[in-house]
């Protein structure tokens, strides 16, 4: 079983699916097609995906919603809600009964003071959460770990996946705030992904750079909770699964049962 964990999708923003100015003003050279998306999978293999709500389209989620409405069974979706709206639970729960949706991402990583992240405000998002059984996926850096750890401890039943290994600042090393991720894995209900690896990374193929903060999180965590994702779309768009290849090709640390859970079994046991 195949699963990448970490797709966008998104159109170049004519009706009925415009593009949202809440989170980005910027704008796309060319379009992130669910139909593409459909293609690449059957190409590389991949038996279901998981849709992160793409910035473009900011909180209306209705692309991706059309999307896991047309192609049942193959996707999977994490919204974009904004957490400090009050409504932000009902909103979640709304997209999991209306359209499947399940689970939500946070995005610290626009935030210069991410102190919401636990705050009492937030209980009432995380509970619903809990009582729906989906998952958060966490778009920050390392160093606002302890910003989130709280909301960790309070919700022990609410799974929490990291994205693109906390954004690590390669020029500080494994000791600089990644060992507060790294830390962190004291929390059985946090998982990390191992992706966007060309996009952290300073070197070329095979991005050797970035192999020893894999490998770190794989130590630390465990392949059981960890994920990975193919890299769709790409530009071009060469239809090759250049992050599943780096996991399965260029890091041998990884057994190939480590690689099993990396590239599906994982995503498998948090989405299935």
């Amino acid at each position: 079983m195949r699963i990448d964990s970490h797709t966008h999708i998104w159109t170049l923003g004519a009706p009925p699916f415009p593009h949202n100015d809440e989170m980005s003003t910027a704008r796309p050279e060319y379009p992130g097609l669910v139909e593409d998306l459909i293609r690449f999978m059957d190409l590389n293999n991949i038996d279901r995906t998981v849709l992160i709500q793409c910035m473009y389209h900011g909180y209306d989620n209705s692309y991706m919603c059309d999307a896991l409405r047309r192609f049942p069974g193959r996707l999977h979706g994490s919204a974009l809600i904004d957490p400090l709206q009050p409504g932000a639970a009902d909103t979640l729960l709304r997209l999991h009964q209306e359209h499947g949706v399940q689970g939500m991402r946070l995005y610290p990583i626009i935030d210069k003071d991410a102190s919401w992240l636990s705050s009492e405000g937030q209980n009432a998002l995380w509970e619903t959460a809990r009582k729906l059984g989906v998952a958060f996926t966490w778009f920050g850096r390392c160093q606002q770990i302890p910003l989130l750890e709280p909301m960790l401890a309070r919700f022990p039943e609410v799974n929490v996946i990291v994205d693109h290994l906390g954004e690590p600042d390669l020029c500080k090393g494994l000791d600089g705030d990644f060992s507060l991720l790294l830390a962190a894995a004291k929390h059985a209900n946090l998982y990390v992904k191992a992706t966007r690896i060309d996009g952290i990374s300073k070197t070329p193929w095979p991005h050797l750079d970035v192999h020893p903060y894999v490998k770190a999180v794989y130590e630390a965590f465990g392949p059981e909770r960890m994920l990975g994702c193919t890299g769709f779309p790409e530009n071009p768009q060469r239809g090759e699964a250049v992050g599943f290849r780096v996991i399965e090709e260029e890091m041998d640390f990884l057994s190939a049962e480590d690689q099993a859970w990396l590239l599906g079994k994982t995503a498998d046991a948090l989405y299935g």
